[in-house]
């Protein structure tokens, strides 16, 4: 072949890969973006992984991390359905419907309904769920062994859990059945959660809150259950003995192995995000039934910033990062909790837990914290039954009417 035949051949070779099959139209190189993401503290590194995955699949898209969600120029976030009302309100956040409808690779139906649907007002989409974290009951497999005792299983009750606590609590040890949680937000979701367990209810609805139901018969019932565990059968230390102890409560106490039993986040397992990890043998189950299941739970969604000038470019890497797995949550995506992937990135039994929990998970409608002086009453008959100041009747009746409702 001659020099000139062939340059010609290289020619044509070059033309026809510039060409696109079966149309003879060019194909236009996309110009380089970069986007700005927002996402929690991680240890693990995973989302810097996963930014060169994505890179990798998307090479004119670069994403940048941050874990500051006010750095100038942020286009996606990772927050919780409590950032929502506020933010939404605001214009925060673009709503993602449209994206949803034109995605066929998106696979809406593979996310947990009750995930999605915290997500979603006023028939807007605004986030893609990404990890749900659920509040699970850890046990010491240490102190079971040492007192013979079972350990719990799935599908076990409030009569298993209180006779559990009953044979492992040793005053002379200073071993306690269970902690219970007096402060912070688990000092409040561990008692709202016994209560929809006994089939009560603190608002009329959790999808659509108008008024406060605090004196609710059922409420009452769930609270003087709480209170004995307290005051009658003292399976766990009362509030002023956990402060006498002077050291942070209940962490201190499940670290040196005083406490059997405690609620905790399921991403607190084995004292992942602790400054040091769990010492003791330990195990993880869903929380004990009575009327019924139910655990409150926390989801995590992925956001697109109103103001972003890549829209397009966000909602492809959104939609990326909603297929991956929490570095500590469990995945809202039902194909990857069932997964082997997961089984072996959490073992077996938390896998089994988390998915007999999530089925029973309840997704608090965050409009709740706009209902303020009822949830201000209520915090503050918890804290007159913890103390035995009043009864559950008493406590309950009062914070009903200082609510308003």
């Amino acid at each position: 072949m001659t020099r000139r035949g062939f340059a010609g051949l290289i020619a044509a070779v070059s033309l026809v890969s510039s060409l696109v099959s079966g149309c003879g139209e060019l194909v236009a190189t996309p110009d380089p973006v970069t986007i700005t993401f927002a996402h929690p503290q991680d240890p693990t590194g995973a989302y810097a992984e996963w930014a060169q995955q994505f890179h990798d699949l998307n090479p004119h898209i670069t994403v940048e991390l941050t874990t500051d969600r006010r750095t100038e120029g942020v286009d996606a976030f990772l927050a919780s359905q409590f950032d929502l009302p506020q933010d939404a309100q605001a214009g925060a956040f673009i709503d993602l419907s449209s994206f949803i409808e034109q995605s066929e690779d998106l696979g809406i139906g593979d996310f947990y309904p009750s995930a999605l649907n915290v997500f979603r007002s006023q028939g807007r989409q605004w986030a893609l769920p990404f990890g749900l974290d659920m509040m699970m009951m850890f046990y010491n497999q240490d102190l079971f062994d040492r007192y013979g005792v079972a350990y719990p299983q799935i599908g076990w009750t409030w009569g298993d859990f209180l006779d559990r606590a009953l044979d492992l609590t040793d005053p002379e040890a200073g071993v306690y059945g269970y902690a219970l949680q007096y402060a912070d937000d688990f000092g409040i979701y561990e008692p709202v959660m016994m209560i929809y367990q006994h089939g009560g209810r603190i608002f009329d609805s959790l999808d659509a809150p108008s008024r406060a139901t605090l004196d609710d018969p059922l409420n009452i019932e769930a609270m003087e259950f709480y209170a004995s565990l307290i005051h009658v059968h003292h399976i766990a230390p009362t509030q002023e003995e956990a402060q006498r102890s002077g050291r942070a409560y209940p962490w201190a106490g499940i670290f040196d192995e005083r406490f059997a039993m405690w609620s905790m986040m399921v991403s607190q397992r084995g004292g992942t995000q602790w400054p040091t990890p769990w010492r003791m043998n330990w195990g993880m189950v869903p929380m004990p039934a009575d009327v019924t299941a139910g655990t409150l739970a926390v989801a995590d969604g992925l956001f697109i910033v109103s103001g972003t000038e890549h829209p397009e470019e966000a909602w492809l890497w959104i939609k990326f990062l909603s297929a991956q797995q929490p570095p500590f949550a469990m995945p809202t995506r039902i194909s990857l909790a069932q997964s082997q992937q997961f089984e072996q990135s959490v073992g077996i039994a938390i896998a089994e837990a988390s998915r007999a929990a999530v089925a029973d998970a309840i997704l608090v409608n965050p409009e709740l914290l706009g209902f303020e002086a009822a949830l201000g009453a209520f915090a503050e008959a918890l804290a007159q039954i913890r103390s035995g100041e009043a009864t559950p009747e008493m406590a309950l009746t009062a914070a009903q009417t200082k609510s308003g409702y």
